[in-house]
């Protein structure tokens, strides 16, 4: 390709108080698989993020570029860095909040897909909600998304996946802005419900179009 070949990328303009690996993780996995993030020490408002791949961090950069999270508008450029690596500091105390290894973790999204196959979702106020106890209604949801903006609409949807048993369902929530979807994403993909972890992801359909 003819962008940087490297699988990480440097995020700035982040909101260094609200800034951390796992609601960075959250989001920036919409755009493909990650291994390592770091919140730089000195830095706050900067994030370093490495991809499985340089056409994952390449698709994050595309995507995400320019999307309010916290008030802010986020700055994503290709890192010279080849990989994202924990130092002692990482390790204690405080580094340890800042630094996050996801290589093991249940909550990837495309874990070993060929990044073709991953979707540019552009973040929407509309997110696509799944994995959801079968009996949570349409008040837990709102509960859920309730820091984030009153939730707009919610529309359960068929749970289209055969091997998705009749236990789980699935649900498109609208919030009032991008901005708050992409908090709420931040904040919510993997929380448990009853034991299950709820996968949150922007949608591509419409309210409108959903039957």
């Amino acid at each position: 390709g003819q962008y940087g070949q490297s699988p990480v990328i440097l995020v700035n303009n982040l909101d260094p108080d609200r800034a951390t690996p796992e609601a960075l993780f959250n989001l920036f996995s919409t755009c493909g698989s990650i291994w390592r993030i770091k919140i730089l020490f000195n830095k706050r408002d900067s994030a370093l993020i490495q991809f499985e791949s340089p056409d994952h961090a390449e698709n994050a950069r595309l995507t995400l570029t320019g999307c309010r999270l916290w008030g802010r508008n986020l700055l994503i450029s290709n890192s010279k860095h080849l990989t994202v690596q924990a130092n002692r500091s990482d390790m204690e105390e405080e580094g340890a909040k800042l630094f996050g290894d996801y290589t093991t973790s249940s909550l990837h999204r495309y874990r070993g897909v060929a990044a073709r196959s991953i979707p540019s979702i552009e973040p929407s106020k509309l997110l696509h909600v799944s994995n959801i106890p079968s009996h949570v209604t349409e008040e837990d949801i709102k509960v859920l998304f309730a820091d984030h903006g009153p939730v707009a609409k919610i529309k359960f949807i068929a749970n289209r996946d055969q091997t998705g048993s009749q236990d789980r369902k699935m649900a498109l929530v609208e919030l009032p802005s991008i901005q708050d979807a992409a908090e709420a994403l931040a904040a919510q993909h993997g929380t448990v419900m009853e034991g299950l972890r709820v996968r949150v992801s922007f949608s591509t359909s419409s309210l409108d179009t959903v039957r």
